[in-house]
């Protein structure tokens, strides 16, 4: 049927229709905006983080952040870009929040920069389910406190519900950390002791914070941060746990690394400014 509609065109002399564009930063004035500063993040970038992937996750990402204050996207690609982290849902994320993007690094992102201390050799995060094996005896002598074997034999669905999350590390030395575990009450009330981000989502009835969007991942994450208090770290990763507090209480991470103004261009238009609405709140809202 192609191949007969080609012939028409071709006998009749009608033009081909074109094909519609895939240049998604050609259609969108949010992606537009990111394009013109690939270069800004690019140099903001540790030297072992693949551009490309960075680039393409960020890009991903902006599609849900066309409501989002310009200052606030830009804080929040600067702090994955100063940690190394692409936002890409694993190591990190950046997550709307009214109209306040908000650079929410994942536990996967804090692992990777426990790795680059040199100190930490691997890290565990792992979920056990219903029926899977495990036991915990923490008066034994590690490693033999714990064990964990998962049902991989079975669906999913068939291991039945998360009981509990938990974390370790095996040092560069060889040895291994304490265990960290968490049920799902312990999670809970870790979220509704300390996560205003998540206090005021539930307030005006937006779902819209990291607890609602990814819990498990906060359970497991909640793990892997207080792990990180137990075993020798760096001023990294008391940085990055200093952003994720600071995303749990809805404040944007200041990121000191470069002059977010730089990235703007005298008289360019910037996605989320240009409405009466974001001109009268030109600060941008907290999570």
């Amino acid at each position: 049927m192609a191949d007969l509609k080609q012939r028409v065109r071709e006998a009749t002399g009608e033009a081909p229709t074109p094909a519609p564009s895939t240049d998604l930063a050609a259609q969108d004035p949010t992606l537009k905006w990111l394009e013109r500063r690939r270069t800004y993040i690019a140099h903001a970038l540790p030297k072992h983080i693949d551009e490309g992937h960075f680039i393409e996750a960020a890009l991903t990402s902006m599609g849900k952040l066309r409501n989002c204050h310009t200052d606030t996207i830009q804080t929040a690609l600067m702090a994955c870009a100063r940690f190394g982290l692409a936002p890409d849902g694993v190591r990190a994320a950046i997550v709307p929040f009214g109209k306040t993007a908000t650079f929410v690094p994942m536990y996967q992102g804090l692992i990777d920069v426990m790795h680059r201390s040199g100190k930490v050799e691997s890290v565990r995060v792992d979920f056990i389910r219903e029926r899977d094996v495990w036991d915990y005896t923490p008066t034994a002598p590690s490693p033999g406190d714990f064990y964990h074997k998962p049902c991989v034999e079975l669906p999913r669905e068939e291991r039945g519900e998360i009981i509990l999350a938990y974390a370790y590390a095996w040092m560069a030395g060889g040895g291994r950390s304490q265990v960290v575990l968490l049920n799902k009450q312990d999670a809970i009330e870790i979220r509704d002791l300390y996560s205003k981000a998540y206090a005021k989502a539930e307030r005006e009835k937006k779902f819209d914070s990291a607890w609602h969007t990814h819990f498990d991942q906060q359970w497991g994450k909640s793990c892997v941060r207080r792990l990180a208090k137990l075993v020798p770290t760096s001023p990294e990763v008391v940085d990055l746990l200093r952003a994720d507090v600071d995303a749990d209480e809805g404040r944007p991470t200041v990121i000191r690394a470069m002059p977010l103004d730089s990235w703007d261009e005298p008289g360019e238009g910037q996605p989320g400014s240009g409405t009466p609405e974001a001109q009268e709140d030109s600060g941008g809202e907290q999570p």
